[in-house]
């Protein structure tokens, strides 16, 4: 059973997160809190697998709740749940320790795929955010170069889940696509990329903030 703790400011928007979670029997919300500071307390008390964490909270923020809660408690995965799609802030999440980060929108398709992949460890991005991400690295480009060379948002999810180590058929079933779709994304990807194998591409994907080193 996966301990969940939802930290939000909307009465509603927590009460229908709980209703969706709870209608999967692997999974358990121990506490649904609106606040930082009210979330750090419960999470000392009861210790969850994973804390669903709104960005924008009143008072202390949820990048500074989740720098917080991280320092005090490194075994608990965050995952940030915003509709806050701005790379700015999709970072700072990542930076201060947030495995994982989802837009409200995404929220009934993507939460239990998020949480499942966090609690194995890996990080997780939702079509929505993995497209910002593919973006900046078009940006990032223009600014310095060949290195990042243009990625579809479909080979930017390819790119994450080939470096947290998932074959291409596991692959296609999480993204709904054939595995000879993934083989084709991967060999594009690393061409673009002037990368050769896996190493090469986890490298890559951790210098590029796509997956947590």
């Amino acid at each position: 059973m996966i301990r969940i703790m939802l930290v939000d400011d909307h009465t509603m928007v927590r009460d229908a997160l709980q209703v969706v979670l709870e209608q999967d029997n692997g999974i358990e919300v121990v506490a649904a809190v609106g606040d930082g500071e009210t979330a750090l307390r419960v999470a000392n008390e009861l210790s969850p697998a994973v804390v669903v964490m709104d960005v924008a909270l009143p008072g202390m923020s949820g990048i500074e709740t989740t720098r917080r809660l991280l320092a005090r408690h490194p075994e608990i995965k965050v995952l940030a749940l915003s509709t806050h799609l701005d790379r700015r802030i999709i970072q700072q999440m990542l930076d201060v320790g947030a495995s994982g980060y989802i837009a409200k929108s995404a929220a009934g398709a993507e939460l239990k795929q998020g949480i499942r992949n966090v609690v194995a460890g890996r990080s997780y991005l939702c079509s929505e955010v993995a497209a910002l991400v593919a973006d900046g690295l078009r940006d990032r480009n223009s600014a310095t170069g060949p290195e990042t060379h243009v990625l579809s948002r479909r080979e930017v999810q390819v790119a994450t889940l080939l470096a947290e180590g998932k074959s291409a058929p596991d692959i296609a079933a999480e993204l709904h696509i054939a595995p000879s779709t993934v083989d084709v994304h991967r060999r594009n990807l690393m061409r673009k990329l002037d990368l050769h194998n896996v190493v090469e591409l986890t490298r890559y994907a951790i210098r590029n903030g796509l997956v947590l080193p």
